[in-house]
């Protein structure tokens, strides 16, 4: 085998394969004596994860290595700068807190949604990366705003905490119950009130934030929240009856007491770009005291075994499926 040959084969190899960032000092590809690192790819893939609220889906992130590559073979000088550009969003969305950065990126979504945000259409693998990832289950064109899956998902947790800071055990919602709690949230959105639209969009980033928060907080501080949340009288009905309860309410409530109580909440990761979080808001002034003999809600906080169960265990998101061809999975 000549030598000419032995190189195109590992030419085209390297075409296939996918680049290794394990290491995040180590090179995706090499162009005229110009480099992508990996470092610098991830920024993109942690872009596409703030905006979407969660991790790339399984086998999405060497999907997204590769696009990178093949966008930096084409234009190197116009990648870097366009990276430039993906890590500047980022670290100025990332060290947002509360609600206000919660419109934010639910504007960001609907922007990227539409095709106009930065990563775009003509990048096809990696626009397709990015759509999975986002899971836009509505959006509205009046308000500029979307709401993802992991914030729908998120909802259906903080349902469950609401519940079990009342004594009532864990939420279990079955594969067909989660239709209906998802229709019910897609149709809170598709009001089109923009607070409340907003409110929708703030749970997926912060909720493993918040179960910290939770575990963490002194009884005093899980009594103010209990105490100035919207919560819906004790239930002993089904799961699905405490779920539509929480979400018939004020939602702009709940998402804010939950920031300014157990908070605050940051939208993202700063350190994937670089930055430090920005100093957080001051709290609110504490709610008055709830009354001695309360109203039937818990002060122990949620019980993780919770009592007996009124369905299957919560189960991935169902049909229907997000909007655009592409959807995300549950």
């Amino acid at each position: 085998m000549s030598g000419a040959v032995l190189a195109l084969i590992v030419s085209l190899w390297g075409c296939r394969s996918t680049p290794d960032c394990t290491d995040p000092s180590a090179s995706v590809v090499e162009v005229d004596g110009r480099a992508l690192q990996c470092e610098q790819a991830n920024e993109v893939v942690d872009y596409i994860e703030l905006l979407a609220g969660r991790r790339l889906l399984q086998g999405d992130r060497p999907a997204a290595m590769r696009a990178l590559r093949d966008k930096f073979q084409a234009d190197p000088e116009g990648t870097l700068a366009w990276i430039g550009q993906v890590k500047a969003a980022g670290a100025a969305l990332a060290p947002q807190y509360g609600l206000h950065a919660a419109e934010a990126r639910a504007e960001a979504v609907w922007t990227a949604q539409h095709g106009d945000g930065l990563v775009r259409p003509s990048d096809e693998a990696l626009f397709k990366v990015q759509k999975r990832a986002l899971g836009v289950w509505s959006h509205d064109d009046a308000t500029k705003l979307a709401v993802t899956e992991s914030d729908l998902e998120a909802w259906i947790h903080y349902a469950s905490l609401c519940r079990e800071a009342q004594g009532g055990g864990v939420l279990r919602i079955s594969v067909a119950d989660r239709v209906t709690v998802y229709k019910d949230l897609i149709a809170r959105f598709d009001e089109g009130q923009r607070p409340n639209q907003i409110a929708l969009a703030s749970m997926g980033p912060v909720w493993l934030q918040v179960q910290d928060a939770w575990q963490s907080a002194s009884y005093e501080r899980q009594q103010r929240w209990i105490a100035a949340a919207p919560l819906p009288p004790p239930m002993t009905a089904t799961s699905l009856g405490y779920a539509e309860a929480v979400f018939e309410g004020n939602l702009w409530q709940h998402a804010s007491v939950l920031h300014d109580v157990l908070g605050p909440f940051l939208v993202g990761r700063p350190e994937d770009f670089g930055v430090e979080a920005q100093p957080p808001p001051p709290p609110p002034p504490p709610a008055p005291e709830p009354a001695e003999d309360g109203d039937g809600q818990g002060a122990d906080g949620p019980h993780a075994d919770g009592g007996p169960g009124d369905g299957d265990e919560a189960a991935p998101a169902p049909a229907p499926a997000p909007e655009g061809d592409e959807g995300a999975s549950g």
